[in-house]
């Protein structure tokens, strides 16, 4: 509680009781915006125990208990924990980083309840509440203004607009926007979801967040699969029940086929290489709130920007001081002209410190850059705010025994104020014309005349003489330009939407490099076009100013209707329905609102551009190496499935894999190979691509081919062991090492393919040149496990295994290294003839 300032005592019987407060809270409710429902624990459940392999692997576990083998069942159901516990963990692992973003604190306020003034959270406010505004107050919920001292606000975030808004008695003012000058009391009209950002927040509710490119993909994939894998055991099963009377037998052969088959890897791929990749990219501060969200990116084709504090910082800087003599542009770090000093002297006088009005601070920053002598303490005397009749700012500082009058404001005001004549009213109304045209906001600057010795009563009881003009701008990153330039050379058109005046926007896209920079169309001329005029004019123009929440909405619709992919930048509320829409959204962490991030898919946490070409590239990184994985993973389930299929389907006198020699290959191999692909460096001329095409598969014909093949040369190398151990080098005591051995070629193989496989165009000799340390953990942790599961007694006896002596290890070896080197030798040509016909 407060003490009553003198300003508010009328109004202290117009606020709520505490009983009006309860009642109204249960009435309209929080003054929060609802946000989008989390998964719950039982759903996510739900989703991975109802994955494919999961069930595979269940089913297997069940049909190993029937048969009485406890052990193997264990085995298998422990790896089943294990996926379930991984996939948790990354799911967790966003959701737990976007809710700390989240939590940002509401903004604090001044309430008048039962005759006295609250600071309470802005969450608390509740319908109908008296609510005090003052420089710097962030407005907690839409309000009407019922007194005000030259009160304005900063509505950027709500509309776009940059330059602040002067609200008088009767007004709405809106949550979300920042006061910037005066105070003012005002009775809350609207909470929560009935503010106008609640209500953008409902549309974005509404607006479904479809999967990923990758993901529908991967899902067909994996389902086709799924299918042909329950065929084959039906197909088996049937086979051993009706031919040889084992019907259990056979369920669980055809089961183990089935996992041998299924690429159940492919899941966690995906989770690993998007879980690296965001934990990648949050160390160059960008947060990544659905973590597949980053290989869309990689194939975006349009980068929809938002202006204000996206392209630009939204910070008012002054751009250029204009004298009678010369207009003279201003850059930090070099310095200007006497006129302009003098100029920018009297505009910091006849200006409020401290405050926060972007214009005041600008010319703060600037005197500081720039100033060099003469006494920047003087205080006023008396000052004549800026009013809406009375568009001036004029101050009376003591100078020596007299008095001198500064003056600030728009130019029409102090043209008037100085009675200007003919001649000089023509000159300064031309330049400034010119500096509007050029997106500049324009303040004119003058002095009185001569001192006085007394202080003034009226603004214009003292002759004026105008001295000249201050243009501001808002500034463009420093590194937008660049980042324009890198988006042209990766194939990705760059749009600029924004709220802001046309030519405002017209100079911006030229500061920054964008194309088609001098056309630019309004929302109003948009609202006047057809769909399929609308759908012409987006071929060509990049620049939209003066739109709504509704046509940058409508726009990103019609772009991705267009087959785009469309990535949408912004940090307003007004973005957030354009987030959602977009294929992918990319919000501001520093200025944005946190309606923008609950819509957008990445949050910059540092608001830098230069971080979406960063996701880019790493989106399409991944895609890279995924395709590398991929094709991996087919490989080598193609001798899995063939040394699993052949001695049944040929009735070979020795049975090589079970299920837990299946899943030994899955839980410790396939899953570190992928850390190793997406560990692997990109390829040189991965930003000088065009964006790939959206209706290109993962899986293409190149990488299915190659698949095919080296998967056929490592078939080719087990099968070969299996013979040569079994006619030649086979331990007469026992059967097992014919299966020891022809594992210990699969397992070899596996891990000479990822060698292969770290290009599709050059050979694994030529890209050992570009080291990956993964690779060296991969072969000493994976070659480690195997000799214990062989040598180690009791975990030997576990997967059926018996310890080789060195010639039959080695030989196991050898065939492994030579039906890869085969395939190593064959690829290049085969991928140049693929592309070619």
């Amino acid at each position: 509680m407060q003490s009553i300032p003198k300003q508010f005592s009328e109004f202290m019987t117009m606020g709520l009781t505490s009983d009006l407060v309860k009642k109204n809270r249960s009435v309209y409710g929080a003054n929060e915006i609802s946000t989008s429902n989390k998964n719950s624990f039982f759903r996510m459940l739900f989703g991975v125990v109802t994955e494919p392999m999961i069930l595979l692997l269940i089913s297997i576990s069940i049909v190993y208990l029937l048969l009485g083998d406890r052990g193997e069942a264990l085995l298998l159901l422990c790896s089943v924990v294990g996926i379930i516990c991984i996939t948790f963990f990354q799911e967790k692992k966003t959701e737990t980083a976007i809710s700390a973003l989240r939590s940002l604190a509401s903004p604090r306020t001044n309430v008048i309840r039962d005759g006295k003034i609250f600071r309470i959270e802005g969450r608390d406010v509740v319908f109908g509440d008296l609510i005090i505004l003052n420089e710097g107050d962030r407005i907690p919920a839409d309000a009407e203004l019922l007194s005000d001292r030259l009160f304005s606000c900063d509505e950027s975030l709500l509309t776009g607009e940059s330059i602040p808004v002067n609200k008088p008695v009767g007004h709405l003012v809106y949550c979300g926007a920042l006061v910037v000058g005066g105070e003012g009391i005002c009775r809350v009209n609207a909470v929560g979801n009935h503010t106008e950002i609640g209500k953008i927040g409902k549309k974005i509710a509404e607006e479904s967040v479809g999967r990923t490119l990758l993901e529908i993909e991967v899902t067909k994939l994996v389902r086709n699969l799924f299918f042909v894998a329950a065929s084959l055991c039906i197909i088996l099963a049937l086979y051993f029940g009706f031919v040889k009377s084992l019907w259990l037998q056979g369920l669980l052969s055809g089961l183990t086929l089935a996992i041998g088959l299924m690429p159940e890897e492919l899941p966690l791929v995906l989770t690993i290489f998007f879980a690296l990749g965001a934990y990648r990219l949050s160390t160059k501060n960008v947060l990544v709130r659905r973590s597949s969200i980053i290989e869309t990116l990689g194939a975006a084709t349009v980068l929809c920007s938002d202006k204000t504090g996206t392209i630009t910082k939204n910070k008012m800087k002054v751009g250029k001081i204009t004298s009678k003599e010369n207009a003279e542009n201003i850059e930090f770090g070099s310095d200007i002209s006497q006129p302009s000093k003098e100029i920018l002297q009297f505009a910091y006088f006849a200006s409020k410190h401290p405050s926060f009005d972007p214009m005041d601070i600008a010319i703060t920053d600037c005197m500081n850059e720039f100033y060099q002598n003469g006494d920047l303490s003087l205080l006023s005397i008396k000052d004549f705010p800026l009013t809406p009749e009375q568009l001036t700012m004029v101050r009376v500082l003591k100078e020596d025994d007299s008095y001198v009058c500064y003056v600030k404001g728009s130019p029409e005001a102090v043209f008037e104020l100085c009675q200007l004549g003919i001649k000089d009213l023509d000159f300064w109304t031309k330049k400034t014309n010119e500096l509007a045209n050029e997106g500049y906001r324009v303040l004119a600057v003058a002095k009185s005349t001569s001192p006085v010795k007394n202080i003034p009563d009226q603004r214009n009881s003292l002759p004026y003489t105008i001295f000249g003009l201050i243009s501001f701008l808002d500034p463009i990153r420093e590194i937008v330009p660049t980042a324009i330039n890198t988006a042209y050379e990766s194939g990705i058109r760059v749009i600029m939407i924004t709220g802001d005046y046309p030519e405002t926007a017209k100079n911006i896209a030229k500061q920054i490099g964008l194309k088609n920079s001098e056309q630019v169309y309004t929302g109003k001329e948009l609202s006047l076009l057809s769909e399929v005029e609308l759908t012409k004019v987006l071929n060509d123009c990049n620049v939209f100013s003066r739109v709504s929440p509704e046509d940058k909405w409508k726009l990103v619709r019609i772009l991705k209707s267009k087959g785009e992919i469309v990535a949408m930048t912004g940090d307003g509320v007004n973005d957030a329905p354009a987030l959602r829409t977009a294929n992918i959204g990319v919000a501001m962490g520093e200025r944005g609102t946190d309606v923008a991030r609950e819509a957008a898919d990445i949050v910059l946490l540092d608001d830098s551009f230069s971080s979406i070409l960063e996701s880019v590239r790493i989106g399409r990184q991944i895609f890279d190496n995924l395709k590398k994985a991929l094709g991996y993973l087919i490989g080598v389930h193609i001798p899995i499935v063939g040394i699993t299929f052949f001695p049944i389907l040929f009735d070979w006198p020795i049975i090589v894999l079970s299920a837990i020699h299946i899943v030994f290959m899955e839980m410790v191999i396939d899953p570190t190979c992928t850390i190793v692909f997406e560990k692997e460096d990109a390829e040189f001329d991965l930003m000088k691509r065009m964006p790939r095409d959206a209706a290109e598969p993962l899986l293409d014909r190149e990488l299915f081919t190659n698949s095919l093949i080296q998967g056929f040369y490592s078939l080719l190398s087990v099968v070969s062991t299996y013979w040569i151990t079994l006619k030649f080098l086979k331990d007469s005591s026992s059967n097992q090492a014919v299966s020891t051995a022809t594992f210990v070629t699969l397992v070899f193989s596996n891990l000479f393919l990822i060698l292969a496989n770290r290009s599709l165009h050059e050979s694994m000799w030529s890209r050992m040149r570009i080291k990956n340390s993964m690779i060296y953990y991969v072969f000493i942790g994976t070659v480690g496990v195997l000799l214990l599961s062989i040598y180690l007694p009791g975990m030997n006896s576990l997967f059926r295994f018996v310890p080789l002596n060195f010639l039959q290890f080695m030989v196991a070896i050898l065939v492994a290294f030579i039906g890869v080197l085969f395939y190593d030798m064959t690829k290049v040509s085969v991928s140049k003839w693929l592309r070619r016909n």
